[in-house]
């Protein structure tokens, strides 16, 4: 029956059966659904070549799996899986598969019916770029503060002493560079969708940065988030003193603000997303209920749940809407 189905995914709402749950052959399937893991595949191009590699990854571990009707979300189509059980394999090798799709295989995802929260990094997750490192090429010191900025990313040094390095050189730097990189700020793809996605739901949000309060506070503005965390830096007569106000945003913190605000609101264990790229986000990405790693450095794709590798931060609005249609499925 596949091979008479469209190529793209995105119509086959028009082409199979009515009814909810097919099987490998696209069939529909009467039985109660398989409630073991869940699974999705997700791009802007998604084609049943991906469907059916897919299907056929998971028939060689040995799970079985069953689809709902796929559909599509912020220009991205998905189609969700349900499975009689989770291999921990095959959830890491779908973040390093050879592919131009997203995919993830857990034990279960949130359910966006009922309360839930989003914290997010800020720096390559809500915004394209590391904001210290282009307010550095600013004040002259690009490559010094972008050294110590890799090591941090990739856990080769502990973020607090990485973020005091790096303030500390930018001693008697203008304020300026700050106003400049501000007016510049490059909101990442898709992250006005994911909000909105979120605000549908009702659910919270906060961004827990390493970075600046400053910067953080403007994305906030711009997308309605309930709350932030980041990090304040001291100035005299306009210039940069080299010295950090207060406590530093480190992973510590943005688990604790995940934490915190799961308990503040009543929200069920697991019902969480987290989202981040770095070292120091992994605690919060595994400590959340569904983490995703996105556009992540090695380390952290190699222990995050979810790697997004080829969409934006429109993968959270697709995950958001895929864990809906596997709840609805599963509690029907």
């Amino acid at each position: 029956m596949t091979r008479f189905i469209p190529l793209d995914v995105s119509v086959w709402d028009r082409h199979l059966p009515s009814g909810r749950l097919f099987d490998e052959n696209l069939s529909l399937v009467s039985a109660a659904p398989l409630r073991g893991a869940v699974s999705a595949v997700f791009g802007r191009q998604l084609t049943r070549s991906d469907i059916l590699a897919f299907i056929s990854e998971a028939r060689e571990k040995g799970i079985r799996t069953e689809m709902l009707r796929p559909f599509t979300e912020s220009g991205v189509t998905c189609a969700v899986f349900l499975h009689d059980r989770f291999d921990a394999s095959f959830s890491h090798e779908l973040k390093f598969r050879d592919s131009s799709v997203d995919a993830l295989h857990v034990k279960k995802l949130p359910d966006p019916r009922k309360p839930g929260v989003i914290v997010m990094d800020m720096d390559m997750t809500c915004v394209r770029c590391e904001c210290i490192d282009e307010m550095a090429k600013l004040a002259g010191i690009g490559k010094e503060v972008s050294d110590v900025t890799s090591q941090a990313m990739n856990g080769k040094m502990p973020f607090q002493e990485s973020f005091r390095r790096r303030i500390a050189l930018f001693r008697g730097k203008s304020e300026k560079v700050m106003d400049t990189v501000e007016e510049r700020l490059p909101v990442m793809q898709g992250l006005g969708a994911f909000m909105s996605k979120a605000h549908t739901f009702g659910w919270k949000s906060a961004i827990a940065s390493g970075g600046f309060t400053r910067f953080v506070g403007k994305v906030q503005r711009m997308f309605g988030i309930d709350r932030i965390e980041a990090n304040t830096v001291e100035f005299k007569d306009g210039l940069f003193t080299g010295n950090v106000i207060g406590r530093i945003v480190d992973s510590s913190v943005k688990l604790a603000t995940l934490n915190d605000m799961t308990e503040k609101y009543g929200i069920i264990p697991g019902n969480s997303i987290a989202v981040g790229d770095g070292a120091n986000d992994l605690p919060m990405i595994k400590g959340a209920g569904c983490g995703l790693a996105i556009h992540a450095k090695p380390v952290v794709r190699e222990e995050a749940p979810v790697a997004i590798r080829y969409l934006n931060m429109e993968a959270g609005a697709v995950v958001l809407e895929a864990s809906l249609r596997a709840s609805e499925a599963l509690s029907a």
